[in-house]
Parts: structure tokens; C-alpha cells; sequence
């Protein structure tokens, strides 16, 4: 995983008023039906008409300047848009899938035009990102990271739509790494719902990719892996376990084995936040298809048992970042170790709360939360504001956490306080312990969806208001190094900041005629 703490995601509202770090999806117990957003109208005072003016004239400008083929990059150069870059530099020609690419501005753009009825072009914005989208799904029904439009792809992919490259390796997988299908699909579901479920091509692509995505998950086990390209087959509701000759004296290259029946991209995995997306992609399924509506939610019901029977025994009763057919930590790539993984839990921890939230019947999916930070606050360090990404299996010795060596031929990471040695992965990251906390112990009384107060929205909406340049754009500088390596240094469009600054207008807009409104000024 490249360090994901680096980029900005979105927020789930029901998190993040607890402070937990900001994610991909945002449930604010459903967008209003357009006609809600008509009374909005009505309201003419000073902050909200410029949150609506900041949102039409910032969605316009991106659409109309910074797009693509409809869709977008990571970052776009500022003086030269034709220097864009994702995880790599991007030709005119290619777009970002993965967060935050166009996934993300497909969400932003609809949750605008349901916030603003009365500017129909928001719609017609949020059409063609989800129609950039639909060129980029391949025939295995899902995404890879990016979209290539030239007619002979550079990044090649095996296309549903489009000219196809079905032989070159990987290309016919759909990517749940990265959260890369899971938010394509909730992009295209919503903009389904955006036009009515009218648009037979908006909701063909959604139905075809729904239905592959229901065969991908783990029959009895429940879980999921990190790509698929068909139906995968049936494996035991196992409990998770410690993996032999456990101990650290003898390092982790001679520990544990790194020899495996199965690729691990094909086993049950929890890498990079997975976890709460696939709740939060099931759930939009569930919520916006009623139709299927019982077999998203025994989908749900199988993905919280696989997660709770993921979780380790004591002594250490969190989550590895991806398990073999015993369901027991394995190595991933060759630094990706057989370990607790402290941000694969706390992610695991937010889904679970995020299951009992929407049904309170299943105590244990709290109860396993409950557990886990009884562990993990023994843990984070930096006066509770860190955690490592591997904790050392069957290892509660403070100064053994994070510490150990790779198996041979990997990077020989030793966390000391010295940087380990591959930089571009994250070592380490936020302790959200402490807002799991306070959201494990609200939903003992509560279980309401948790939002942003009104008084934060505030905030964040005269933030974005302020910080816009010339009233539709917002600049980032980079320097010297730009944002990724190799870039210009200088100013940037970032899509995480346009998409965070639109969610976050887009809801003033709305809230502020419903249970914000003496914030409306």
C-alpha cells in the first residue's frame, strides 16, 4: 500500500463527527429527493449564497477545464492541466479510478445536484464523470486503478464497453485494493438514482457489475478478496488462528512460512480499508435497490460474521491485514507481514460499529469492537497518536511493537525510531482509537447516524467559501518535490480538495434547511 494517509478522503458523516479520519463515503442517512431541494431556494442569506455560488461556479470549472473525457487525475497542474498525475503521470487520454479520482467527483457532482435542483448542468456533470466511469469497468464487472480512452490503451485493461486488452497480465481482475470498485460502484449506483433509474446505460452498468459483485464474495466464509475476475469458490467459516512456530527471537523471515497454496490476492484480505467499504458499498445497494434488498443484506449479514471471526484470539484481538485458507495472517507482498495491523483494525472497528449502527440486533459486532480497543489502547504511542501499520503476532512488549525483520528479498524494515528503509508505504498512522471510542460508547444509548454539528459545518463551509480562487477553484502548492515524484513543483488542482470542499457545501446547502437552519447565515 502506498501511504494512503497522504491523500484525503472523504468523510462517512457518521464518523467523523467522532474525529475518525476521513474515508471514501459519506452516509448522512441518504441525499433528499430532489423536490427537498427546492425549498432551499428560499434561502438567500449571506453564507449560504456564496456556498451555492462557490459550488455551481467549482463544479463548472472542473467539469468544463479540468476534465478528461469526463473524467479526472489525482493532481492537475495548475498552469499546465496536460500535466496531470494519479499513482503515475497521466496522458490526456487516461483518468484515475481509484480514490481520490473519479469515483470520488462522480459522488461529489451528484450530491450537488441533489443539494441544487435548480442548476440542472450539476446533473449533466455528474452524468458524464459516471459515464467516464462506465468506460473504465471491464468485463469481470468491476474497476482497475485507472481508464484509458485512446484507442489503443496504454494501460492496457480487458474493457466491457470498449476496445479490450483480455490478455496481458491482470488485466481482466476487478480491484477491490484500494477501495477501487467499491466506490466506481456507489459512484455509478447514486448517479442511477440521480436520473430516476431511467438511463438505461447508468443503470445497465450498475446492474452488471451489482451481479458479479454478489458471486465475488466467499461462500460460508463470508469475506472477500482483493480482485476477482469470476465467481470465487466456497470456503470454511473458519476462526482466525495464530500461524506456527510463533515467536520474535528468530525474526519474522524465519517464523512464520511464506509459501502459500494461493495467490494472496485471492484469499480473504482487509487491506487499505476494505472493510468499511464493502459495508458501506453494500449498504447503498441495499438502500437503492429494494428489489434485491434481501440479498444485499444477507450479503451484509455474511460480511460482519467473516469479519468478527476474523479477529485474532488473545492475546492480541485485532485483525491482520490478509489471511490464508486456515484464516491465519500470511504474507502479502514481500514486506507485507504475517502481523496484527493496526490500521486494518481500527478500519475493521468502524465497519463493525457502522453494522451494529444500522442493526442493533447483532450486539457482537460491537461487542468485537469493545475487545479490540481494550488491546490497541495498550498500543498506539506519540502520546496516543500513533499506531503501526504491523504489530508483531503473539509480541505485547511495548518495545517490541513495530519492530522486526521482512522474509528474504523483501525490504529489511526495522521500526525503530531511525525511518525504515522502503519510505513510500505508511509505516505507521493516526491513532483513531480515541474516536472509536467515543463512537463504541455513544452507540451503547445511541445508534442514530452520527453527523458533522452544525457548528463544524459552518466552519468547513466558510473554509471552502474563503480559501476559493476566484471564486471556483482550489489551489494546493507543492514544493519542491510536487506531488508525486517527478512532478512540477508548484500549484495544483487537487481532486481530494475539490471533492471535500463540494460534500461539504453540498451539505450546508441541504442541512441548512432542515436541522441546521439558525446556522444559515
Amino acid at each position: 500500500m502506498k501511504n494512503r494517509f497522504a491523500l484525503l478522503l472523504l468523510p462517512i458523516i457518521w464518523m467523523s463527527a467522532c474525529g475518525s479520519p476521513e474515508s471514501e463515503l459519506e452516509d448522512n442517512g441518504r441525499p433528499p429527493p430532489a423536490e427537498h431541494g427546492e425549498v432551499a431556494q428560499a434561502a438567500t442569506t449571506p453564507l449560504r449564497t456564496k456556498a451555492l455560488g462557490r459550488m455551481r461556479n467549482a463544479a463548472t470549472y472542473f467539469h468544463d477545464v479540468v476534465a478528461r473525457h469526463g473524467g479526472y487525475a489525482w493532481h492537475h497542474n495548475a498552469t499546465d492541466l496536460n500535466e496531470r498525475w494519479g499513482d503515475i503521470q497521466l496522458d490526456a487520454d487516461q483518468i484515475m479510478i481509484q480514490s481520490p479520482g473519479t469515483s470520488d467527483v462522480t459522488i461529489a457532482f451528484v450530491e450537488a445536484a441533489l443539494a441544487d435542483p435548480a442548476t440542472p448542468a450539476l446533473k449533466t456533470y455528474a452524468l458524464d464523470a459516471a459515464m467516464a466511469l462506465r468506460h473504465g469497468q471491464v468485463k469481470s464487472g468491476g474497476w482497475r486503478l485507472y481508464a484509458d480512452f485512446k484507442p489503443t490503451p496504454t494501460i492496457k485493461a480487458c474493457y466491457l464497453n470498449t476496445t479490450a486488452s483480455c490478455s496481458c497480465g491482470g488485466c481482466t481482475m476487478s480491484a477491490y485494493d484500494d477501495q477501487v470498485t467499491q466506490n466506481a460502484l456507489i459512484a455509478m449506483m447514486r448517479t442511477d438514482q440521480l436520473f430516476g433509474f431511467t438511463n438505461t446505460t447508468l443503470s445497465g452498468a450498475s446492474s452488471y457489475a451489482r451481479a458479479r459483485v454478489a458471486t465475488s464474495q466467499f461462500p460460508t466464509n463470508g469475506g472477500f478478496p482483493q480482485g476477482f475476475t469470476g465467481p470465487v469458490a466456497a470456503r470454511p467459516a473458519l476462526v482466525a488462528s495464530y500461524p506456527p512456530s510463533i515467536g520474535t527471537s528468530c525474526g519474522l523471515a524465519t517464523c512464520y512460512a511464506n509459501s502459500y497454496a494461493n495467490e494472496y490476492w485471492d484469499d480473504p484480505t482487509l487491506n487499505d480499508n476494505l472493510a468499511s467499504a464493502f459495508v458501506e458499498m453494500l449498504t447503498w445497494a441495499r438502500d437503492l435497490y429494494p428489489a434485491q434488498a434481501s440479498a444485499y443484506q444477507s450479503m451484509l449479514t455474511e460480511f460482519g460474521g467473516f469479519l468478527r471471526r476474523a479477529q485474532m484470539p488473545q492475546p492480541q484481538p485485532a485483525w491482520a491485514q490478509q489471511y490464508d485458507i486456515q484464516m491465519q495472517p500470511r504474507w502479502a507482498r514481500n514486506w507485507e507481514t504475517p502481523a496484527i495491523a493496526g490500521q486494518e483494525s481500527q478500519d475493521v472497528m468502524w465497519a463493525l460499529l457502522r453494522l451494529y449502527q444500522l442493526d442493533p440486533s447483532v450486539p457482537a459486532n460491537r461487542a468485537a469492537v469493545g475487545t479490540a480497543l481494550a488491546y490497541l489502547e495498550t498500543v498506539d504511542y506519540a502520546n496516543n497518536t500513533l499506531i503501526s501499520r504491523y504489530i508483531e503476532l503473539d509480541d505485547t512488549a511495548p518495545s517490541n511493537i513495530g519492530f522486526y525483520t521482512v522474509k528474504p528479498g523483501g525490504y529489511p524494515a526495522r521500526f525503530s525510531t531511525a525511518p525504515p528503509t522502503y519510505q513510500n508505504y505508511g509505516w505507521e498512522g493516526p491513532s483513531q482509537l480515541a474516536a472509536l471510542r467515543a463512537e463504541y460508547d455513544r452507540l451503547a444509548t445511541d445508534t442514530t447516524v452520527m453527523k458533522r454539528s452544525c457548528q463544524q459545518l459552518r466552519a468547513d463551509t466558510a473554509q471552502a467559501v474563503d480559501t476559493a480562487v476566484d471564486n471556483q477553484r482550489w489551489i494546493t502548492n507543492y514544493s519542491p518535490g510536487g506531488p508525486r515524484s517527478g512532478a512540477t513543483p508548484g500549484d495544483y488542482l487537487d481532486t481530494s480538495t475539490f471533492v471535500r470542499n463540494m460534500r461539504t457545501l453540498a451539505e450546508f446547502v441541504t442541512r441548512t434547511t432542515t436541522d441546521c437552519v439558525a446556522w444559515n447565515y
